[in-house]
């Protein structure tokens, strides 16, 4: 759609030259906002599903390792499932114990995990199996039975099939531990239970330095949804629910086919990157309410004045010579506004002036064609008459009088420019009626008016001297034995105009008919009624000649269609 006022063009402009820059660079930052968003989500599920559950599998797999040395010693073992207990006065006990401390000490010192507290073996019976079974550095001859059937409960009620880890906050190290409970099964049968105490902070070293997001949390459940690690120690050994999680967190998570543990890292998107995406948008949605605001302030600020002089303009276009543009800036427009000021004061002048004047020299004009028209013709006439009278003393003066008349009335009425068509057929009639007595049985005229063309108005006097020309210097000279004179009317709505075409096959014209038109002459000829027209109805109509020497002669009188006349004297419509 083309734009055509010059606000909307200035308008669209800024809109486009401002709009386009502030759209690009928002799109450029809430890009590199989405697309970091995108990458701390791929990197972190990539660092939670290999990196961090790699390192609790290894985590697992050292104390499994560790623990699993037990199975090394079958004496062992065959004891526990005996539930007896080894003789120190024994040479071959004695070397079975030896065994077994050298065996404690060596999971001790060979497990790769550095933090282990203490290893012991609790019996089926949920008593400790001794100080030769154990490696730790406190004693344990006051640990409490309670304590040990607590831990055989506590693996005897878990769904789990295989070894337990537990969390501890409080324990007899006077720190948090965390417990793997290895249960020891030989031939078929539970015959103990190896625990193995870790420093609580050793879990937490590994999969903590991969928590490097805002906020994150990770979440280490085991197969009955119990928290066996989290971030928050707090929420460890509690059942996860779907409240554990922050809301409006991210959740990445990964599974241990093996463990049947599942493992859950949440974030939060980092605020600071949140507060540049959000001052981003507001500083794009407020520079748009500025760049609109600004836009339509300026264009319209530009235009206002351009605006209110093309409307003026339109004013003095349909007539309104008083209209005027205030001048509020010393700018191009304002020296404009100063100019279409004077422009349209001294139109206004000129107009009341020479408007005035030219209507006079019009209606001067005017009349002194219409006194034209009746001398010449009361002298043919007063000739008709005069040999009528000495030839026959006929009824028919009479009549050829009252048309004379009724002309000179008709002529005579010179407060009325315009008149129907039915007045001025009238007039032509009576006209021809006189010139039939003059030349009789030469001339054949028809006339055709439609009913409906009768009432339009056209201006006085014009087809009298056409028709007249057409007689005296067409069909007169001619000698041709039937000499026909045809007058007819055609409106043409689309165009607005009114078509009177008046045709003879008289003697024609010479090639230089054109020349009649604009040749100036005293007397009564084509001149004078295309001066006529001219004048009264515009320079856009006007009389059109059609003729052919020897074959006739067609006049076209083209007219405004007009079935009101307003009389500019009395300002009325008629």
């Amino acid at each position: 759609m083309k734009i055509k006022r010059i606000r909307m063009k200035i308008l669209m402009a800024m809109l486009l030259t401002t709009g386009i820059p502030i759209t690009i660079l928002a799109g450029i930052i809430l890009y590199q906002v989405s697309q970091t968003i995108r990458n701390d989500a791929e990197q972190a599920q990539s660092r939670i599903s290999q990196d961090m559950k790699s390192q609790i599998e290894d985590y697992n797999q050292d104390l499994y390792d560790t623990a699993y040395r037990v199975y090394y010693n079958f004496d062992l073992l065959e004891s526990l499932r005996r539930g007896a207990d080894y003789q120190p006065d024994n040479s071959r006990n004695y070397d079975t114990l030896r065994d077994t401390r050298d065996l404690f000490w060596g999971m001790y010192y060979n497990s790769k995990l550095k933090d282990i507290l203490g290893i012991y073996l609790v019996n089926s019976k949920g008593e400790s199996a001794g100080s030769f079974f154990s490696y730790i550095p406190v004693s344990f001859s006051g640990l409490d039975p309670k304590y040990l059937n607590s831990l055989m409960d506590m693996m005897e009620q878990s769904s789990e099939q295989g070894p337990l880890l537990v969390y501890h906050r409080q324990s007899f190290y006077e720190q948090p531990i965390y417990q793997y409970l290895h249960p020891l099964n030989y031939r078929g049968k539970r015959v103990g239970l190896l625990v193995i105490d870790i420093q609580g902070t050793s879990l937490q070293q590994r999969i903590e330095k991969y928590n490097t997001y805002y906020k994150g949390q990770v979440i280490l459940t085991n197969a009955s949804q119990v928290i066996v690690y989290h971030t928050d120690v707090n929420q460890i050994n509690a059942k996860l629910e779907d409240s554990s999680l922050a809301p409006g967190s991210k959740l990445v998570t990964t599974n241990f086919e093996k463990l049947g543990w599942k493992l859950l890292y949440t974030y939060m998107i980092n605020p600071s990157l949140l507060f540049f995406r959000n001052v981003a948008i507001a500083v794009i949605i407020l520079a748009f309410i500025l760049m609109i605001g600004f836009s339509l302030t300026l264009s319209f600020g530009i235009t206002k004045p351009i605006v209110l002089l093309h409307r003026n303009m339109a004013r003095i276009q349909l007539g309104d010579y008083t209209a005027r543009t205030d001048v509020l800036t010393q700018d191009e427009i304002g020296f404009l506004g100063n100019q279409f000021n004077q422009m349209a004061e001294q139109i206004e002048q000129l107009i009341d002036h020479d408007l005035k004047l030219q209507l006079v020299n019009k209606e001067v004009q005017i009349k002194a064609l219409q006194a034209q028209i009746s001398p010449h013709f009361l002298h043919n006439t007063l000739q008709t008459m005069s040999s009528i009278a000495m030839i026959q003393n006929a009824p028919d003066v009479k009549i050829i009088c009252q048309c004379l008349s009724n002309m000179y009335r008709y002529n005579m009425n010179i407060e009325e420019e315009w008149v129907t068509l039915r007045e001025e057929i009238r007039h032509i009639r009576n006209y021809l009626y006189i010139i039939n007595k003059r030349y009789p049985e030469i001339l054949r005229i028809n006339i055709r008016l439609e009913e409906a063309m009768q009432t339009v108005y056209v201006p006085k006097l014009i087809l009298q001297p056409i028709i007249e020309n057409a007689i005296d210097h067409g069909l007169i000279p001619s000698r041709k034995s039937k000499k026909i004179l045809k007058v007819y009317v055609r409106e043409d709505r689309g165009e607005n105009k009114l078509r009177i075409y008046i045709v003879d096959n008289g003697a024609g014209m010479p090639p230089s008919v054109k020349d009649l038109l604009n040749k100036t002459s005293d007397s009564i000829g084509l001149h004078n009624v295309q001066t006529r027209l001219k004048l009264l109805c515009g320079k856009d109509f006007g009389l059109r000649l059609l003729s052919k020497e020897g074959k006739g002669t067609i006049v076209v009188i083209e007219l405004p269609l007009r079935e009101e006349v307003t009389d500019v004297r009395k300002g009325v419509a008629r």
